[in-house]
Protein backbone atom coordinates (compact mmCIF):
# COMPACT_ATOMS: atom_id res chain seq x y z
CA UNK A 1 0.00 0.00 0.00
CA UNK A 2 1.28 3.24 -1.07
CA UNK A 3 2.26 5.75 2.40
CA UNK A 4 0.34 8.48 3.06
CA UNK A 5 2.37 11.48 3.29
CA UNK A 6 0.10 13.90 5.93
CA UNK A 7 0.17 17.95 6.05
CA UNK A 8 0.23 18.97 9.39
CA UNK A 9 -2.09 21.36 11.31
CA UNK A 10 0.55 24.13 11.40
CA UNK A 11 1.34 23.67 8.02
CA UNK A 12 -2.14 23.70 6.83
CA UNK A 13 -2.74 26.86 8.31
CA UNK A 14 0.39 28.10 7.16
CA UNK A 15 -0.65 27.43 3.48
CA UNK A 16 -4.11 28.94 4.10
CA UNK A 17 -2.61 31.90 5.49
CA UNK A 18 -0.66 32.40 3.08
CA UNK A 19 -2.87 31.91 0.57
CA UNK A 20 -5.43 34.30 2.02
CA UNK A 21 -3.06 36.94 2.04
CA UNK A 22 -2.37 36.41 -1.77
CA UNK A 23 -5.58 36.84 -2.05
CA UNK A 24 -6.03 40.38 0.56
CA UNK A 25 -3.04 41.59 -1.49
CA UNK A 26 -4.35 40.74 -5.36
CA UNK A 27 -7.95 42.56 -3.80
CA UNK A 28 -5.72 45.42 -2.75
CA UNK A 29 -3.97 45.76 -5.98
CA UNK A 30 -7.14 45.23 -7.14
CA UNK A 31 -8.66 48.13 -5.56
CA UNK A 32 -5.44 50.14 -5.88
CA UNK A 33 -5.91 49.67 -9.64
CA UNK A 34 -9.74 50.60 -9.62
CA UNK A 35 -9.08 53.65 -8.21
CA UNK A 36 -6.20 54.54 -10.50
CA UNK A 37 -8.29 54.04 -13.40
CA UNK A 38 -11.07 55.97 -11.69
CA UNK A 39 -8.49 58.65 -11.04
CA UNK A 40 -7.36 58.64 -14.84
CA UNK A 41 -10.98 58.64 -16.13
CA UNK A 42 -11.49 61.65 -13.67
CA UNK A 43 -8.98 63.50 -14.86
CA UNK A 44 -9.59 62.87 -18.51
CA UNK A 45 -13.14 64.72 -18.14
CA UNK A 46 -13.12 68.05 -18.99
CA UNK A 47 -14.77 69.27 -15.31
CA UNK A 48 -11.78 68.01 -13.94
CA UNK A 49 -10.03 71.01 -15.02
CA UNK A 50 -12.19 72.97 -13.37
CA UNK A 51 -12.06 71.81 -10.18
CA UNK A 52 -8.19 71.68 -10.33
CA UNK A 53 -8.75 75.45 -11.38
CA UNK A 54 -11.01 76.49 -8.56
CA UNK A 55 -8.68 74.65 -6.22
CA UNK A 56 -5.78 76.67 -6.57
CA UNK A 57 -7.86 79.64 -6.71
CA UNK A 58 -8.92 78.94 -3.13
CA UNK A 59 -5.44 77.75 -1.72
CA UNK A 60 -3.73 80.88 -3.61
CA UNK A 61 -1.74 78.81 -5.99
CA UNK A 62 -2.34 81.58 -8.53
CA UNK A 63 1.36 80.96 -10.07
CA UNK A 64 0.45 78.02 -11.40
CA UNK A 65 -2.74 79.07 -12.98
CA UNK A 66 -0.23 81.72 -14.56
CA UNK A 67 1.63 78.77 -15.86
CA UNK A 68 -1.41 76.59 -17.02
CA UNK A 69 -2.54 79.92 -18.99
CA UNK A 70 0.62 80.02 -20.69
CA UNK A 71 -0.22 76.34 -22.34
CA UNK A 72 -3.57 76.76 -23.12
CA UNK A 73 -3.61 79.92 -24.63
CA UNK A 74 0.03 81.20 -24.67
CA UNK A 75 -0.13 85.40 -24.24
CA UNK A 76 2.49 88.25 -23.50
CA UNK A 77 0.75 89.30 -20.33
CA UNK A 78 3.18 89.52 -17.09
CA UNK A 79 2.50 86.71 -14.32
CA UNK A 80 2.38 90.07 -12.36
CA UNK A 81 -0.68 91.68 -14.15
CA UNK A 82 -2.47 88.50 -14.69
CA UNK A 83 -2.51 87.34 -11.17
CA UNK A 84 -3.76 90.91 -10.17
CA UNK A 85 -6.53 90.21 -12.99
CA UNK A 86 -6.96 87.28 -11.03
CA UNK A 87 -7.64 88.37 -7.65
CA UNK A 88 -10.09 91.44 -8.60
CA UNK A 89 -12.43 88.77 -10.30
CA UNK A 90 -11.88 86.35 -7.22
CA UNK A 91 -12.06 88.55 -4.62
CA UNK A 92 -14.25 88.04 -1.55
CA UNK A 93 -16.03 85.06 -3.77
CA UNK A 94 -16.78 81.97 -2.14
CA UNK A 95 -15.60 79.10 -4.43
CA UNK A 96 -18.15 76.45 -2.99
CA UNK A 97 -20.70 79.16 -4.52
CA UNK A 98 -19.55 78.84 -8.18
CA UNK A 99 -21.43 77.35 -10.56
CA UNK A 100 -20.26 76.38 -13.77
CA UNK A 101 -22.19 75.92 -17.58
CA UNK A 102 -20.68 74.48 -21.02
CA UNK A 103 -20.32 77.44 -23.74
CA UNK A 104 -22.46 77.11 -26.89
CA UNK A 105 -19.30 78.03 -28.86
CA UNK A 106 -17.32 75.23 -27.40
CA UNK A 107 -15.54 72.74 -29.51
CA UNK A 108 -14.66 69.27 -28.85
CA UNK A 109 -10.88 69.92 -28.26
CA UNK A 110 -11.71 73.71 -27.29
CA UNK A 111 -14.08 73.93 -24.31
CA UNK A 112 -15.48 77.60 -23.22
CA UNK A 113 -17.36 77.25 -19.54
CA UNK A 114 -18.77 80.05 -17.89
CA UNK A 115 -18.24 80.63 -13.76
CA UNK A 116 -21.05 81.92 -12.26
CA UNK A 117 -22.06 83.13 -8.83
CA UNK A 118 -25.26 84.31 -7.62
CA UNK A 119 -26.62 85.07 -11.23
CA UNK A 120 -23.36 86.63 -11.84
CA UNK A 121 -21.00 86.11 -14.50
CA UNK A 122 -17.55 85.70 -12.94
CA UNK A 123 -15.02 84.49 -15.93
CA UNK A 124 -14.93 82.30 -19.15
CA UNK A 125 -12.05 79.74 -19.29
CA UNK A 126 -10.80 77.91 -22.02
CA UNK A 127 -10.10 74.05 -21.17
CA UNK A 128 -7.83 72.17 -23.77
CA UNK A 129 -5.95 69.00 -23.19
CA UNK A 130 -2.52 68.70 -22.55
CA UNK A 131 -0.09 66.24 -23.84
CA UNK A 132 -0.92 63.58 -21.42
CA UNK A 133 -4.34 63.78 -22.03
CA UNK A 134 -5.60 65.75 -19.22
CA UNK A 135 -7.95 68.93 -19.51
CA UNK A 136 -5.70 72.20 -18.14
CA UNK A 137 -8.13 75.80 -17.68
CA UNK A 138 -7.13 79.09 -18.40
CA UNK A 139 -9.69 82.36 -17.60
CA UNK A 140 -9.93 84.39 -20.92
CA UNK A 141 -8.80 88.13 -20.63
CA UNK A 142 -10.00 90.93 -23.22
CA UNK A 143 -7.15 93.68 -22.41
CA UNK A 144 -7.76 97.16 -23.24
CA UNK A 145 -3.83 97.58 -24.03
CA UNK A 146 -3.13 97.65 -27.84
CA UNK A 147 0.23 98.82 -28.77
CA UNK A 148 2.13 99.09 -32.35
CA UNK A 149 6.08 99.10 -32.13
CA UNK A 150 8.40 100.19 -34.37
CA UNK A 151 11.72 97.96 -33.50
CA UNK A 152 15.14 99.02 -35.58
CA UNK A 153 15.93 96.06 -38.09
CA UNK A 154 17.97 92.96 -36.87
CA UNK A 155 16.90 93.49 -33.11
CA UNK A 156 14.73 91.12 -31.44
CA UNK A 157 11.87 92.35 -29.20
CA UNK A 158 10.94 91.14 -25.61
CA UNK A 159 7.13 91.86 -24.57
CA UNK A 160 7.35 91.03 -20.63
CA UNK A 161 10.43 89.09 -21.45
CA UNK A 162 8.97 86.96 -24.02
CA UNK A 163 11.31 86.86 -27.04
CA UNK A 164 8.66 88.15 -29.95
CA UNK A 165 8.55 86.25 -33.58
CA UNK A 166 7.34 87.18 -36.83
CA UNK A 167 3.48 85.96 -35.94
CA UNK A 168 3.20 89.65 -34.37
CA UNK A 169 5.13 91.57 -37.41
CA UNK A 170 2.76 93.53 -39.48
CA UNK A 171 5.45 95.30 -41.49
CA UNK A 172 9.15 94.71 -42.46
CA UNK A 173 12.27 96.69 -43.27
CA UNK A 174 10.08 99.80 -43.47
CA UNK A 175 10.71 103.25 -42.76
CA UNK A 176 10.16 104.53 -39.32
CA UNK A 177 6.88 106.45 -39.18
CA UNK A 178 8.57 109.55 -37.95
CA UNK A 179 10.37 109.88 -40.81
CA UNK A 180 8.06 109.38 -43.38
CA UNK A 181 7.52 113.05 -44.01
CA UNK A 182 11.11 113.17 -45.68
CA UNK A 183 11.30 113.61 -49.61
CA UNK A 184 14.35 111.33 -49.44
CA UNK A 185 14.29 108.85 -46.74
CA UNK A 186 17.90 106.75 -47.44
CA UNK A 187 19.37 107.79 -44.62
CA UNK A 188 15.91 107.04 -42.38
CA UNK A 189 15.97 104.51 -39.63
CA UNK A 190 14.91 100.80 -40.73
CA UNK A 191 12.10 99.10 -38.64
CA UNK A 192 10.08 96.44 -38.39
CA UNK A 193 6.20 96.93 -37.23
CA UNK A 194 4.84 94.45 -34.83
CA UNK A 195 1.11 94.78 -33.63
CA UNK A 196 0.87 93.47 -29.99
CA UNK A 197 -2.98 93.36 -28.59
CA UNK A 198 -5.39 92.68 -25.57
CA UNK A 199 -2.51 93.28 -23.03
CA UNK A 200 -4.03 93.68 -19.43
CA UNK A 201 -1.16 96.42 -18.78
CA UNK A 202 1.57 98.30 -20.15
CA UNK A 203 4.45 96.02 -20.71
CA UNK A 204 7.65 95.57 -20.13
CA UNK A 205 9.60 95.99 -23.68
CA UNK A 206 12.85 95.26 -24.24
CA UNK A 207 15.12 93.79 -26.64
CA UNK A 208 16.78 90.42 -26.35
CA UNK A 209 20.42 90.32 -25.29
CA UNK A 210 20.96 93.68 -24.95
CA UNK A 211 20.41 96.87 -22.49
CA UNK A 212 20.46 100.29 -22.75
CA UNK A 213 17.35 100.30 -25.49
CA UNK A 214 13.80 102.34 -24.22
CA UNK A 215 11.05 103.45 -26.06
CA UNK A 216 9.13 106.93 -26.94
CA UNK A 217 5.50 106.97 -27.86
CA UNK A 218 4.51 109.19 -30.71
CA UNK A 219 2.68 112.00 -29.58
CA UNK A 220 0.18 111.73 -32.80
CA UNK A 221 -0.17 108.20 -33.35
CA UNK A 222 0.78 106.53 -30.33
CA UNK A 223 3.38 104.35 -31.74
CA UNK A 224 6.15 103.40 -29.32
CA UNK A 225 9.60 103.75 -31.10
CA UNK A 226 12.36 101.98 -29.69
CA UNK A 227 16.27 103.27 -29.63
CA UNK A 228 18.90 103.00 -27.78
CA UNK A 229 18.63 105.64 -24.85
CA UNK A 230 21.26 108.60 -25.59
CA UNK A 231 22.73 110.63 -22.70
CA UNK A 232 24.46 112.97 -25.25
CA UNK A 233 24.42 116.20 -23.83
CA UNK A 234 25.55 118.17 -26.85
CA UNK A 235 22.32 116.10 -28.93
CA UNK A 236 19.77 117.43 -26.08
CA UNK A 237 20.94 121.26 -27.00
CA UNK A 238 21.04 120.66 -30.26
CA UNK A 239 17.39 119.61 -30.42
CA UNK A 240 16.29 122.55 -28.20
CA UNK A 241 18.80 124.88 -30.84
CA UNK A 242 16.95 123.77 -33.61
CA UNK A 243 13.18 123.85 -32.46
CA UNK A 244 13.83 127.04 -30.74
CA UNK A 245 15.43 128.83 -33.98
CA UNK A 246 11.66 126.94 -35.97
CA UNK A 247 9.91 129.08 -33.20
CA UNK A 248 11.29 132.31 -33.67
CA UNK A 249 9.85 132.21 -37.15
CA UNK A 250 6.21 132.75 -36.67
CA UNK A 251 7.23 135.60 -34.32
CA UNK A 252 9.17 137.01 -36.84
CA UNK A 253 12.38 136.88 -35.06
CA UNK A 254 14.50 135.05 -37.75
CA UNK A 255 14.39 134.38 -41.22
CA UNK A 256 13.08 131.32 -43.31
CA UNK A 257 16.88 131.10 -44.40
CA UNK A 258 17.70 130.33 -40.16
CA UNK A 259 14.89 127.52 -40.10
CA UNK A 260 16.48 126.13 -43.20
CA UNK A 261 19.68 125.91 -42.19
CA UNK A 262 18.48 123.68 -38.93
CA UNK A 263 15.49 121.77 -41.01
CA UNK A 264 15.79 119.59 -43.58
CA UNK A 265 14.18 121.76 -46.27
CA UNK A 266 12.70 118.27 -47.90
CA UNK A 267 10.39 117.53 -45.26
CA UNK A 268 6.81 117.70 -44.62
CA UNK A 269 7.34 120.11 -41.53
CA UNK A 270 9.40 122.53 -43.42
CA UNK A 271 7.14 122.10 -45.95
CA UNK A 272 4.38 123.32 -43.26
CA UNK A 273 6.71 125.94 -41.47
CA UNK A 274 7.90 127.80 -44.92
CA UNK A 275 4.26 128.46 -46.26
CA UNK A 276 3.11 130.11 -43.11
CA UNK A 277 1.68 133.44 -42.43
CA UNK A 278 3.91 134.99 -39.72
CA UNK A 279 2.47 138.64 -40.28
CA UNK A 280 -0.22 138.33 -37.87
CA UNK A 281 2.20 137.87 -34.78
CA UNK A 282 2.06 141.29 -32.76
CA UNK A 283 5.11 143.05 -33.10
CA UNK A 284 7.10 142.77 -29.47
CA UNK A 285 9.85 144.88 -28.15
CA UNK A 286 11.23 141.23 -25.35
CA UNK A 287 11.07 138.23 -25.75
CA UNK A 288 12.96 134.80 -24.34
CA UNK A 289 12.80 131.21 -23.91
CA UNK A 290 12.49 129.81 -20.34
CA UNK A 291 12.13 126.14 -18.43
CA UNK A 292 13.79 124.61 -21.95
CA UNK A 293 14.33 120.72 -21.60
CA UNK A 294 14.98 117.90 -24.15
CA UNK A 295 14.26 114.47 -22.84
CA UNK A 296 13.55 110.97 -23.41
CA UNK A 297 15.40 110.98 -26.44
CA UNK A 298 16.61 108.01 -27.89
CA UNK A 299 18.83 107.04 -31.21
CA UNK A 300 16.60 104.81 -33.29
CA UNK A 301 19.54 104.61 -35.79
CA UNK A 302 23.53 106.06 -35.64
CA UNK A 303 22.77 108.85 -37.31
CA UNK A 304 19.00 109.44 -35.99
CA UNK A 305 17.41 110.73 -32.67
CA UNK A 306 13.83 111.43 -31.61
CA UNK A 307 12.95 112.87 -27.89
CA UNK A 308 11.00 115.28 -26.17
CA UNK A 309 11.11 119.14 -26.29
CA UNK A 310 9.38 121.56 -23.82
CA UNK A 311 9.60 125.37 -23.57
CA UNK A 312 8.15 128.20 -22.39
CA UNK A 313 8.41 131.12 -24.59
CA UNK A 314 7.28 134.79 -23.16
CA UNK A 315 6.47 138.14 -25.24
CA UNK A 316 5.64 141.33 -24.74
CA UNK A 317 4.94 144.83 -26.58
CA UNK A 318 5.24 147.04 -22.99
CA UNK A 319 1.33 146.74 -22.94
CA UNK A 320 0.33 143.51 -23.94
CA UNK A 321 1.98 140.27 -22.46
CA UNK A 322 1.98 136.12 -22.99
CA UNK A 323 3.70 133.02 -22.51
CA UNK A 324 3.30 129.87 -24.32
CA UNK A 325 3.37 126.59 -22.63
CA UNK A 326 5.08 124.61 -25.69
CA UNK A 327 5.91 120.99 -26.06
CA UNK A 328 7.07 118.84 -29.45
CA UNK A 329 8.15 115.52 -30.33
CA UNK A 330 11.30 116.08 -32.36
CA UNK A 331 13.01 113.79 -35.01
CA UNK A 332 16.52 114.43 -36.19
CA UNK A 333 19.09 113.34 -38.88
CA UNK A 334 22.67 114.03 -39.38
CA UNK A 335 23.58 114.73 -42.49
CA UNK A 336 27.18 115.82 -44.02
CA UNK A 337 28.27 116.21 -40.09
CA UNK A 338 24.44 118.59 -38.98
CA UNK A 339 21.89 117.42 -37.33
CA UNK A 340 19.05 119.09 -38.43
CA UNK A 341 14.69 118.79 -37.55
CA UNK A 342 13.30 115.80 -40.13
CA UNK A 343 10.08 115.68 -38.11
CA UNK A 344 7.71 117.39 -35.48
CA UNK A 345 4.85 116.20 -33.63
CA UNK A 346 2.80 118.91 -31.52
CA UNK A 347 1.66 118.03 -28.02
CA UNK A 348 1.53 120.68 -25.26
CA UNK A 349 0.59 118.42 -22.80
CA UNK A 350 4.41 117.48 -22.71
CA UNK A 351 4.56 120.85 -20.77
CA UNK A 352 4.22 120.25 -17.09
CA UNK A 353 3.07 124.25 -17.35
CA UNK A 354 0.63 123.47 -19.63
CA UNK A 355 -2.81 124.42 -18.30
CA UNK A 356 -5.77 122.05 -19.24
CA UNK A 357 -8.48 123.55 -19.72
CA UNK A 358 -11.98 121.98 -17.48
CA UNK A 359 -15.06 121.72 -18.90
Amino acid sequence: MAEKKKISLGVSLGIIAAVAAVCAGAGYLHIQNLRQTYAEAEAAMPESAISRYLQQIQSGDLDGIYEDSMIVEPHLNGKEEYIAALEEIYAGVDIADITYVKSEESTEDNLLYQLVTDNTLLATVHLIKDSDGQWLASTIFSGDNDYTIEVPTGLTLTINGNAIDDTYCTEAGVTASNFEGLTDQSEAPIVNVYQINNLLAEPEIGIEGQSGYTTLKDVVSGTLYVGKSSTDTDLADTMLYDIETAARFPAQEVSLGAVAAVMVTGSDCYSRISTLQNTRFTSHSTSYFSNEKAYNIIQQSDNTAVGYVTYDYYASNGSVDRTWHAGFQVSLIESGGTWKIAGLGTDSTLNENQTIPEY
